[in-house]
C-alpha cells in the first residue's frame, strides 16, 4: 500500500503536467492564430499618401481614424489645421479612396478598434481628441502634472513612439526615455 506522501507527490506532479501541457497547448494555439491572423498592424503604406501628406507630417497611419473623419480631412485642405494643403483632384480623390479603405471601421478588430471607444457619432478630425486616445495618454498628464495638454501636444506620435509611421504604438516600443516607465 502507497503511503500518502507518495500519493500526494504523484498527484502533485499530475496537476502540475497538466498545468504545464495547458500552458503549452494554449500557447501554441496563439502562435499559430497570430501566424494565421497576421499582424493587424499591417496596413497597406501607400506611396502617394506617404509622399503628399508625409512631406509636412507624420504620414499617420490611416487606420487611425474612422471614415468620417477622413472624408472630413480630405474636404477641408484650403485649411488644414491653419495650412493650406490642397491637392489636385485626381492626387485628392486618390488620397480620399486610400483612406477610405485603410480606415478605422467598428466591426472590423485592429489593435486600434479600441479608439472607437466612447467616439461621437460626429468624430473629430484630430485623433488627440478621441476619448480613447485621451484615456491611453492620461498617464502622461500625471506624470507631467497638467491639466490638460496644450494643443498639438501629444501630435508628433513619433517622438515617444519610435516605430509610429509603421502604426506600432505598444508602451514597449517606447523610446528610452519617453512615456511611462516600462514596468
Amino acid at each position: 500500500m502507497e503511503s500518502m506522501d507518495t500519493q500526494m507527490g504523484k498527484s502533485q506532479r499530475l496537476a502540475g503536467t497538466v498545468g504545464l501541457a495547458s500552458i503549452l497547448v494554449f500557447g501554441f494555439y496563439g502562435i499559430v492564430v497570430y501566424a494565421v491572423a497576421g499582424d493587424s498592424t499591417d496596413y497597406t503604406k501607400d506611396t502617394i499618401y506617404v509622399e503628399e501628406c508625409g512631406a509636412c507630417h507624420l504620414a499617420y497611419p490611416p487606420g487611425l481614424l474612422p471614415v468620417e473623419s477622413g472624408r472630413k480631412i480630405m474636404g477641408g485642405l484650403a485649411d488644414h489645421f491653419g495650412e493650406s494643403a490642397e491637392l489636385d483632384e485626381e492626387t485628392s480623390g486618390y488620397i480620399s479612396n486610400y483612406l477610405q479603405q485603410e480606415a478605422l471601421r467598428a466591426g472590423v478588430p485592429t489593435t486600434m478598434s479600441e479608439m472607437l471607444r466612447n467616439l461621437p457619432a460626429d468624430p473629430p478630425l484630430r485623433i488627440t481628441e478621441f476619448p480613447a486616445f485621451l484615456g491611453a495618454h492620461q498617464i502622461i498628464a500625471e506624470q507631467l502634472q497638467m491639466d490638460e495638454f496644450p494643443e498639438g501636444f501629444l501630435s508628433p506620435c513619433a517622438d515617444c513612439h519610435r516605430q509610429a509611421a509603421d502604426a506600432l504604438f505598444d508602451k514597449e516600443l517606447l523610446h528610452p526615455g519617453y512615456g511611462p516607465p516600462l514596468q
